[in-house]
């Protein structure tokens, strides 16, 4: 929806609609204002943080302060008649009922206008054009490309070193200030030393001596620590400056950590000195950049440009070509790693096993009408926080029923979330962070009787889920996530169904739930192997009714020949037998699922049995019979 909004005119709400913010003086009429003191006539705000954080700390959520909208993903742009907000597909129904008054949405999707492109097609040729953004927000990547655009269509495009949102953000949050941990060897499987080693090697090879990482799961991943600056990721706010030397066949290394120094406990700072990591504070990061005189490695798609442009010897700069180190390092699993990810997935399917056996006796039993996708949402919580080495959330649960299960990232609010009931499809993505992996998981449920269409649907996302499952691949370093996604969509297709989403996303090991560089969408082309972990949710979502997802992690494993990739399921919970339509399945497809039933079944029962929880252990002999 659009509400028009200009400088002239006062808006005023005196209730909530839907979610729409109750304010007096909208923040657009005050921002407007600061635009026009900095003399611009447009501002760009994206989401996320220095960092480029899908989800950064609450400090940082300036869309979600400006517009009201809190997806994952957004590029906003303020004009003195315009308030856009650009998001993909899977946020557009969550940003028409978020949307305060004044802003309007733009669908992200091929072929459709951009926010630059929207800028020069109404203000190019026009007199001057100021579009001004912060500096520390953009990647430099993107700064000398949108630049040079710009300049050759007559706008000009001003960063800032400070952010001007934030000038009238008089209540923002304070910066996160919980203490940074280290995530030991034993869980890891690998030493710091080893790890720098790794990076070491590949930064020389480039004629480089210094090495620049400003990604905060990169950070965490080489270092073996860990933060809490985010709800749901176990990153800390920080930057660090690598130093490698080869002397023979050794490699040394050296570091600064650039971080608040309150947030690293003694424990962690002497992790640090022994692997010859000084400490500073994150602010210092600019000037010991000023000074570097030798050559550095870093990512102008990583690094901010406010970050790169410190760097007055530009000369000395290598750029990464592709994926910078850690980043291809860290998507590959060792052993320990993948131990854990099998081992935590284990205990993380328990947890949901005990929390859909006590909802359903609850809806169909107890007929509890009091139950809400958020009550429902936080007892999951509880059952997860119950499991050995849980440290939380991966991310915010997306329970959702009914037509709520068509909005792809849905968040429950406590005042506004709906009442459970066993009428309607039931969509639950959920995942928990351990000490030992994070997960990731989706089913969709029915607690009595589902509508043909309902069945027809499902089944095809279900299809389309094993259908990748069961690919084998040339293990020849070229295969990827666009070679399968068709694999995923084809049984809907074949009915002109389709979603909008990609097909899969990496995973981080007690890091980061959604990590590159792989995944599964035609626009994933970073290659598979031996060792990575890939989600695999296909769906359907029926707006104003329903939502559908499946969603498993898959392990990438090597077959002993060597010749050909294959995948192995992690996750350890049954698929929703009320609404599997059978006269779908071929039987090699029934055998499938029930041989995985039965997987299943042997692998929880006893961890359930530990934890005493018969409902649970019913619930789940009956989810797992034979088709």
């Amino acid at each position: 929806f659009f509400f028009n909004d200009t400088a002239t005119t006062e808006i005023y709400t005196e209730q909530i609609v839907g979610s729409v913010r109750c304010v007096q003086e909208t923040e657009l009429q005050k921002f407007r204002q600061i635009m026009r003191e900095h003399n611009i006539n447009a501002y760009l705000q994206p989401k996320g943080d220095a960092h480029f954080s899908e989800y950064p700390a609450d400090f940082s959520e300036r869309i979600k302060f400006i517009s009201n909208f809190s997806g994952s993903y957004g590029v906003v742009l303020i004009t003195e008649k315009e308030a856009l907000l650009w998001t993909d597909s899977r946020y557009w129904l969550q940003a028409e009922k978020e949307l305060d008054q004044g802003w309007e949405l733009r669908k992200l999707q091929l072929g459709a206008q951009t926010w630059f492109q929207f800028v020069v097609e109404q203000y190019a040729n026009k007199g001057e054009f100021v579009v001004s953004y912060d500096t520390s927000l953009l990647s430099y990547d993107n700064y000398k490309t949108r630049s040079t655009y710009f300049s050759n269509n007559g706008i000009k495009f001003e960063g800032k070193d400070t952010n001007l949102i934030d000038l009238i953000w008089t209540d923002r949050p304070a910066e996160p200030s919980a203490k940074l941990m280290v995530h030991d060897v034993q869980f890891t499987g690998q030493s710091v030393t080893e790890r720098l080693e790794q990076v070491g090697k590949q930064t020389l090879a480039t004629g480089a001596s210094y090495h620049f990482v400003p990604i905060l799961e990169q950070i965490a991943w080489v270092l073996s620590i860990r933060g809490r600056d985010n709800e749901y990721n176990p990153v800390c706010m920080s930057y660090l400056l690598l130093h490698f030397e080869k002397n023979g066949e050794q490699i040394s290394s050296r570091g600064t950590l650039y971080v608040r120094k309150s947030k690293v406990p003694e424990e962690v700072q002497k992790h640090l000195q022994s692997f010859h990591i000084d400490i500073k504070d994150y602010n210092e990061v600019g000037g010991d950049l000023r000074g570097i005189d030798q050559k550095i490695l870093i990512s102008k798609t990583e690094c901010n440009s406010f970050v790169y442009q410190t760097i007055e010897k530009q000369d000395l700069i290598i750029n990464c070509t592709g994926e910078s180190p850690i980043e291809k390092l860290k998507a590959v699993k060792n052993a320990r790693e993948r131990e854990g990810m099998r081992t935590c997935h284990v205990r993380d399917g328990a947890a949901l096993v005990r929390y859909i056996a006590w909802l359903e006796n609850e809806l169909n039993v107890n007929n509890n009408t009091e139950l809400t996708e958020y009550s429902g949402a936080m007892t999951l919580k509880g059952f997860r926080e119950a499991q050995e080495h849980n440290q939380g959330l991966s991310f915010s649960s997306i329970s959702s029923i009914g037509a709520n299960g068509a909005v792809v990232h849905y968040e429950p609010l406590e005042h506004t979330a709906q009442k459970l009931n066993n009428k309607e499809v039931y969509l639950l993505d959920s995942g928990g962070q351990y000490l030992d992996g994070t997960t990731d998981v989706t089913r969709t449920f029915h607690f009595s009787e589902a509508t043909d269409e309902q069945r027809d649907a499902y089944t095809r996302v279900l299809l389309g889920n094993l259908d990748v499952e069961r690919v084998l691949l040339p293990n020849n370093g070229r295969m990827s996530g666009s070679d399968i996604d068709i694999l995923a969509r084809r049984r809907l297709w074949e009915v002109g169904l389709d979603y909008g989403h990609g097909t899969g996303h990496g995973v981080g090991y007690f890091l980061n739930v959604h990590e590159g560089p792989l995944g599964i969408s035609k626009y994933r082309d970073y290659a598979f192997s031996d060792g990575m972990m890939v989600t695999n949710e296909p769906g359907y979502y029926k707006d104003g009714e329903f939502g559908i997802r499946i969603e498993n992690i898959l392990e990438i494993v090597a077959k002993s020949d060597g010749k050909w990739l294959q995948f192995n399921n992690l996750t350890m919970f049954p698929y929703e037998r009320r609404l599997i339509k059978g006269s779908l399945l071929e039987q090699k497809d029934r055998d499938y699922i029930n041989n995985y039933h039965q997987r299943v079944l042997e692998t929880l029962t006893p961890v359930l049995e530990k934890q005493n929880d018969q409902l649970a252990i019913q619930w789940l002999k009956t989810a797992c019979a034979p088709l």
